[in-house]
């Protein structure tokens, strides 16, 4: 009897656990859902399964710290690192079904997005992209989202052609799936503008304001306004642009919102009331809140007070205009947009090579069961197999070349970059550094500055290098470290440097190691 009954318990605790298992997987589900309409009452719920969750699964786990990641991305909360969606990644790229492989490869692409890390974001986006397309039951509002976040990121490195392409294919998704097309047709607005195809930009803005207009929801959709606005002014197209005033209920300057004030001042510049425009420039500039919005400003002021003369007050727009943009860094972004279509093409290149190897396996496969199934044609069949296989793998050791080659080439271009940038940098400090030599100025503690910033920018592990070797070190031993990094000579930092020629010699010599070719900061 008590045997029976022993048996009885253990088969109660482990209908118990199971149930469990299953009840937190279906509050996961349920938490999600919510999440789609209200992201931060969802992570409060999240958060109250933080206990039960730690006795879970291991892939209960993982689906859980995975919603927390999608649900801080809806809650537009920036993370500070990569290390929750890596483990996500790791996880499921090796035990996840396609959808799961999709979202976590999506939020990772959203990750590092916000981290301002671009090719990373591109190439988690891909990924995703690749297990939707594979994938005829694929989560498509996530495909359509990836597109969106594709084409954003074109943009923000000022590659158009492709943003636009990405949007029209946002756009199609968004059609296949009955969506609200407004976000859409503004995306698709912006980036026709953006290409110079008006025609298709005012089409496409139409569409959205009339969407908007239909959709009597006039109050969650300000955003949208405010963006119309902002494009039609840009446009010229005045009627419409005070047909969007009109339905926007907000004040900018009391609510403040540097995006709204820059709409506010297109509007106010482009039906000549100049100095409305101006107060909201202003306002942009004292805000300190967001680049874009304060070099847009600066820029409209500096175009305001030149048209009307005012010499003192347009020399000062265009003094801030100006640092703006070097704060901007246009050039670089223009090299990011390089490493942007390289990683593109390195990824269709990666596909490729899958594509091959798939190939090849299907067929391997394809022997086994012709093998199987016909001992007499299996001299036939391996023949077959084994011509088909040198084949292949011929085409895969050609492809592997060539991404050999094209990697060692990108590692060239990217070399020469990185030292054409360090120069382009230091250039006027190493003018500076031949004028102090002829006991003309002096290097400024600004320049040092510069200096230091460059060299930290491009070798970021030098100065933990520099810490790690000399402990603590004084301004004069910091100063010379360098400069012997940038490759001055001895007589050189003599020149700029208020010590002894013994000292710099010695020193020179002390820290030698600087200059290796082995050694790489």
């Amino acid at each position: 009897m008590s045997h029976y009954f022993n048996r009885y318990i253990l088969f109660a605790m482990l209908l118990l656990a199971s149930c469990s298992k299953d009840n937190s997987l279906e509050k996961m589900e349920q938490i999600k859902m919510i999440g789609n309409k209200d992201p931060n009452k969802a992570l409060v719920m999240l958060d109250s399964l933080d206990t039960e969750i730690k006795g879970e699964s291991d892939y209960a786990i993982h689906k859980y710290e995975l919603l927390r990641v999608r649900l801080n991305d809806k809650a537009d909360n920036i993370p500070s690192s990569d290390s929750l969606i890596k483990k996500q990644i790791e996880y499921f790229d090796k035990n996840g079904s396609a959808d799961e492989k999709q979202e976590a490869y999506y939020y990772a692409g959203s990750v590092y997005r916000d981290l301002q890390d671009t090719p990373r974001a591109l190439e988690h986006f891909f990924k995703s992209l690749d297990y939707a397309l594979g994938n005829k039951e694929c989560d498509s509002i996530l495909l359509e989202n990836t597109y969106s976040n594709l084409s954003y990121l074109y943009f923000q490195v000022q590659d158009y052609n492709n943003a636009l392409e990405a949007a029209q294919k946002e756009f199609k998704v968004n059609k296949d799936n009955n969506n609200d097309k407004i976000i859409a047709f503004m995306h698709l607005g912006a980036t026709y503008l953006a290409v110079d195809s008006s025609r298709q930009a005012k089409a496409a803005f139409d569409s959205a304001y009339s969407h908007a207009i239909h959709s009597k929801d006039i109050t969650n959709l300000q955003d949208v306004l405010i963006h119309l606005l902002n494009k039609y002014s840009e446009m010229k197209d005045m009627e419409r642009a005070k047909r969007c005033k009109a339905l926007i209920y907000i004040n900018p300057l009391k609510e403040f919102s540097s995006i709204s004030c820059m709409a506010f001042a297109q509007y106010y510049e482009s039906i000549g009331k100049q100095d409305s425009a101006v107060i909201y420039c202003k306002r942009v500039l004292e805000e300190k809140s967001y680049i874009n919005s304060m070099y847009d400003a600066a820029k409209m002021l500096f175009r305001i007070y030149s048209r009307a003369g005012e010499t003192y007050l347009t020399n000062y727009y265009a003094g801030i205009y100006m640092q703006l943009s070097d704060s901007m860094d246009f050039g670089k972004r223009q090299e990011l947009a390089a490493t942007v279509n390289n990683e593109y093409k390195y990824h269709l290149d990666q596909r490729k090579e899958q594509e091959l190897k798939d190939e090849k396996e299907k067929y391997k496969n394809r022997f086994t069961i012709v093998s199987l199934s016909a001992l007499l044609l299996a001299c036939i069949g391996y023949a077959f197999y084994y011509r088909r296989k040198n084949k292949h793998l011929q085409q895969v050791l050609e492809l592997s070349s060539q991404l050999t080659e094209k990697i060692d080439q990108n590692k060239r271009i990217i070399t020469m970059l990185h030292q054409s940038e360090l120069e382009g940098k230091a250039e006027d400090v190493i003018k500076a550094i031949k004028q102090s030599s002829k006991g003309k100025m002096e290097i400024t503690s600004v320049e040092w500055k510069q200096l230091y910033q460059a060299v930290d920018e491009l070798y970021p592990s030098f100065k933990d290098r520099l810490l790690k070797e000399l402990g603590t070190f004084t301004e004069h031993q910091m100063q010379v470290c360098y400069l012997m990094r940038i490759g001055l000579s001895t007589s050189q930092i003599y020149n700029m440097v208020d010590l002894s020629r013994t000292t710099i010699w010695r020193w020179v010599k002390k820290y030698k190691w600087l200059t290796n070719s082995d050694y790489n900061a």
